[in-house]
């Protein structure tokens, strides 16, 4: 039988606070070595150039992306932790975690895409295919992981309604 000793009980045990230690630090670590691989990509000179782009009229100030940005690895830390720990099936961890990955990785190489290539065109073809995936993951999620879906799908909303539009405007008018 599994040793389902909490931390800080008193016994060491896989667990901390009722969550399982393994998935835990892989669910925390992996959005901290993404978010540290794009700001490598991108650097520091991205927004310069964003500033003085033309911006369509709903445009959301920067705090909301930065906002939007924080609470994107939460979530992705909360749904990497819920596959790992959560999704029985084998095939259905690894396709959700593939996914998920998938998506973590194609985010970071939108903003190397959008910020260090200076390129509204790639941010709005990033965009798209990012979609693309982010859809597939949700569908996945729908059918291994119906919780983490459900969390997704607001920041799925976010990416289809404001962010393809966003990014389709600034190529056009720029």
């Amino acid at each position: 039988m599994p040793d389902t000793t909490t931390f800080g009980s008193g016994g060491g045990g896989d667990h901390v606070r009722g969550l399982k230690k393994g998935p835990l630090l892989a669910a925390v670590a992996v959005p901290v070595l993404f978010a540290v691989f794009g700001t490598i990509l991108v650097g520091g000179s991205g927004l310069e150039w964003y500033e003085q782009l033309k911006k369509p009229g709903f445009v959301v100030p920067l705090g909301i992306f930065y906002l939007v940005g924080a609470l994107y690895y939460v979530l992705f830390a909360v749904v990497l932790y819920r596959v790992l720990s959560r999704v029985g099936d084998a095939r259905g961890r690894a396709i959700s975690l593939g996914l998920a990955l998938g998506v973590m990785l194609l985010n970071e190489l939108w903003n190397y895409a959008f910020f260090g290539l200076r390129s509204t065109l790639a941010g709005f073809l990033g965009i798209v295919v990012f979609l693309v995936l982010l859809t597939a993951l949700v569908a996945a999620l729908l059918r291994y992981e119906r919780f983490s879906a459900v969390l997704v799908v607001p920041y799925y909303l976010w990416v289809l309604l404001y962010d393809l539009a966003w990014t389709y405007e600034l190529w056009r008018l720029n």
